[in-house]
């Protein structure tokens, strides 16, 4: 999140680190009162007076202190064990929290400089800022390509039935027409699955259209393959139903009969589609 500083105040989170004690505990038959101290300087890198902190204990004992002129503070008669320090910073900021574990005279001191601690957050927040403006783009490109090939799909199949009714002597030109559009289609739609990546929750959308892309464009094991690929992302009835169809057309009888049937299982209400193409599939083969 963004660090806002206006005179004098600043928003800083409540970030929580964790101070490593280097030495070894103290036994817990030796549990003694201890003490913890620390400097806190300003965003100018002074030190920061009058400004309270309060440490909390892992069992809800809390204790109240503030700075000194050096930006000082101390507390004493701490029992060991982990603590949360809590900076009281000006309002409407919320308190900057630090964990400590209190052991003994090993205990170590807690140094905070806000300005360090500003300029870190501020590059951590720009990062993100950047990060965050790469993959709005990264989306908006995988969008375009998408949107593309869907477009040129659709006139792909329009041209197709168009060439069911062409007169002869104008049926080259529109499978020309269609093996264009189709391979324009592939083209973006390819495009559109590099963009998206390997997480992408549009990802099984994608690869449904790139395999009606394929269909469209004669490469029966491509579109098979792609309409997998979305079904592994997405398991869906009218993925199994589209696979169906296209490895019923490419001949593979078994295989397009176990797909309708996954369908028809998946979506019981819509079975009647699912087992009307597989009659069609039947037919067309002479079963």
């Amino acid at each position: 999140m963004k660090l806002r500083w206006s005179m004098g105040n600043f928003w800083a989170g409540s970030l929580v680190l964790l101070l490593a004690v280097t030495c070894g505990f103290a036994p817990k038959a030796a549990a003694q009162d201890g003490m913890a101290t620390g400097q806190i300087l300003d965003v100018a890198g002074k030190p920061w007076v009058d400004i309270a902190v309060q440490a909390v204990s892992d069992q809800g004992a809390k204790a109240d202190t503030k700075t000194d002129r050096d930006g000082n503070f101390t507390f004493r008669g701490l029992r060991n064990g982990v603590y949360t320090l809590a900076v009281q910073l000006p309002a409407p900021n919320k308190p900057y929290e630090v964990k400590i574990r209190v052991s003994g005279a090993d205990t170590p001191k807690v140094n905070l400089n806000f300005k360090d601690i500003v300029a870190k957050q501020g590059s951590e927040y720009a990062e993100q800022q950047k990060k965050q403006e790469e993959e709005k783009q990264k989306f908006q490109g995988m969008k375009a390509h998408y949107e593309a090939g869907v477009g040129f799909l659709t006139q792909a199949t329009q041209a197709k039935t168009d060439l069911a009714k062409a007169p002869a002597d104008q049926r080259d030109a529109k499978k020309q027409e269609v093996k264009d559009l189709s391979d324009k289609a592939v083209t973006e739609l390819e495009a559109a699955k590099t963009a998206a990546g390997e997480k992408d929750i549009n990802l099984n959308l994608i690869w449904a259209r790139l395999g009606d892309a394929y269909d469209a464009d004669g490469r029966a094991d491509d579109a098979a393959s792609a309409y997998k690929q979305a079904i592994a992302l997405k398991p869906s009835a009218d993925y199994y139903n589209n696979l169906g169809g296209i490895l019923g057309r490419a001949g593979k009888i078994d295989e397009a009969m176990a797909s309708f049937s996954k369908s028809a299982e998946l979506n019981p209400a819509g079975a009647a589609q699912a087992y009307r193409n597989a009659g069609i599939t039947m037919y067309n083969v002479g079963k």
